[in-house]
């Protein structure tokens, strides 16, 4: 195709109908973390969520006519000098070169618009070659490879992960964000299991190859609350970045909601700082349901955080 025909321009909510074409299309989405859209009405949300503060996005366009998206999410705080780049285009448009080009005009047009990000990162699955390749054209350089999700296991803890549970819950890194305070000896570990881990409604080891690296929690509300749960989790720092955070989420909400027949939903609480957790629980499928502004103390500070929910699949019926 000639690459004059292919432009990239700001997001508008009449593009809506164009959108539906192609993000309707779950062979399209399918390695994004967006959902396929079904109507217009949630093309158009879409268009106002993917247009937030921490957001850039563009359609890409031939002769003006939308065939795909490319968006990048902008780090703060100490990540505000990275960007993350995700990207999506029409099936019909495929292995025409098109996204090696819209790729590559995004790049410095990114770099322009935010002048703190120093590095644009792009995570792809090792299945999909296509998307591989387009970002080697476009000059990315591949660093790694994410953990094979068959090794990551969600179990109830046991006294004996004490050492493990130790190695990632006594760094201050790893608690910044939790409300437990950061332990120091193997004797508060052990405790911290059997009293805060062993007797929760609902609190499971993350473990690869079944040794402990972090931990994912549910709590269940009651009474008129019984519909919702509240979910948190942290994982190891030599584990950052490698997806383990996000298949874990993912496979904490599906066991919940098939152990707690009576949920609806399942909330999480992100500081509005922490942009590596709000990127987990979104590739986790959770949707950004608004700011809650000083909504609770942290460690004696006040803290301002975006609440994100997902829904259980009986809750249409309801």
């Amino acid at each position: 195709m000639d690459p004059s025909r292919i432009t990239l321009r700001p997001i508008k909510p009449s593009d809506a109908h164009d959108m539906l074409s192609w993000a309707s299309d779950e062979r399209v989405m399918k390695s994004v973390r967006w959902k396929a859209l079904s109507t217009k009405e949630e093309a158009r949300i879409f268009i106002d969520e993917i247009s937030g503060p921490h957001r850039w996005g563009r359609l890409i366009c031939i002769d003006d006519r939308s065939i795909g998206l490319v968006t990048v999410y902008v780090g703060s705080g100490n990540e505000r000098c990275r960007g993350e780049m995700s990207y999506a285009i029409g099936v019909e448009h495929w292995g025409k070169g098109v996204a090696t080009v819209a790729v590559k005009m995004a790049v410095p047009k990114v770099f322009e618009a935010f002048p703190q990000i120093l590095r644009l990162q792009a995570m792809t699955t090792s299945e999909n070659k296509a998307s591989q390749r387009v970002l080697v054209k476009a000059g990315f350089t591949k660093e790694a490879q994410l953990m094979d999700r068959s090794r990551i296991t969600l179990r109830p803890f046991k006294p004996s992960d004490a050492d493990d549970l130790l190695t990632w819950a006594g760094d201050d890194r790893v608690t910044k964000y939790g409300r437990w305070k950061t332990l120091e000896t193997k004797e508060e570990a052990l405790v911290f299991i059997d009293q805060l881990c062993i007797p929760h409604p609902w609190r499971r080891s993350i473990c690869v190859d079944d040794r402990s690296v972090g931990f994912v929690s549910a709590l269940p509300g009651s009474g008129d609350e019984r519909c919702r749960a509240d979910m948190g989790y942290a994982v190891a720092v030599g584990n950052w970045g490698k997806g383990i955070a996000t298949a874990a989420v993912k496979m904490a909400v599906t066991q919940v909601f098939d152990e707690f027949s009576q949920l609806r939903r399942v909330q999480a609480f992100v500081n509005v700082e922490n942009t590596a957790s709000q990127r987990v629980v979104e590739k986790a499928g959770f949707t950004k349901d608004g700011l809650m502004r000083k909504y609770f103390y942290l460690k004696g500070e006040i803290q301002d955080v975006f609440v994100f929910s997902i829904l259980s699949p009986d809750s249409d019926s309801d």
